[in-house]
């Protein structure tokens, strides 16, 4: 049989040769699962901290989000304040109504956009009867300002509301990546060990 073997030209491994083809066959599986493993813990680790982050950022615009509805009630009530000492009390009670009726609608729950048409639409009205009651432009600019200031206030909510749904999204996303490369981190990890204990008993075989 040997005969044969060496007539074809095949060399038969010895033993030592053999446990020494099998220790560099782990070696490289090892290396291999360790590099591997290396690189995702780190985008692991990387992926967990950008969702506690996100979190965080999540808390603070939940935080802000309630100062700003509360900013924007406070300068509608200081608008309506404003017009109720130095104009209702020269109006008729249907056109003090009307007006208050106008202010009950921009303090509502409304997209910045339909807020900007009825402030115009509420200021070129306010206009017309502080002309015809006669308390002065002081009195519309100061409307005015605290009209824009609650529109700036409802503009930042609305820019927190959509960063927020981003954020969702992407914290989707990502806990989705956490949760396959956790299991592929479990199954790597498990590699190795084997890996490293067949290695183990080889090594001690090839002494």
């Amino acid at each position: 049989m040997n005969g044969n073997i060496e007539e074809a030209g095949i060399r038969v491994l010895t033993e030592g040769e053999l446990i020494s083809a099998v220790v560099e066959k782990h070696r490289r599986f090892l290396e291999e699962d360790r590099k591997e493993f290396e690189e995702l813990d780190s985008r692991l680790t990387q992926v967990e901290e950008d969702v506690k982050n996100s979190k965080n950022s999540r808390i603070r615009m939940a935080e802000r989000k309630e100062i700003l509805k509360e900013k924007r009630q406070q300068f509608y009530h200081q608008a309506e304040a404003i017009l109720e000492k130095e104009l209702f009390p020269k109006l008729d009670q249907m056109t003090a109504s009307k007006l208050k009726e106008d202010i009950k609608k921009l303090k509502g729950q409304i997209e910045p956009g339909e807020e900007q048409k009825l402030k115009e639409s509420f200021m070129e009205n306010l206009r017309e009867i502080i002309r015809a009651a006669g308390p002065g432009e002081n009195l519309l600019l100061q409307t005015d300002a605290r009209l824009k200031e609650a529109r700036n206030s409802n503009l930042e909510l609305n820019e927190i509301i959509q960063s927020e749904k981003q954020l969702e999204e992407n914290d989707g996303s990502k806990n989705e990546e956490i949760s396959k490369s956790k299991s592929q981190h479990k199954w790597l990890s498990s590699k190795i060990s084997s890996h490293e204990e067949a290695l183990n008993y080889w090594e001690k075989l090839k002494v």
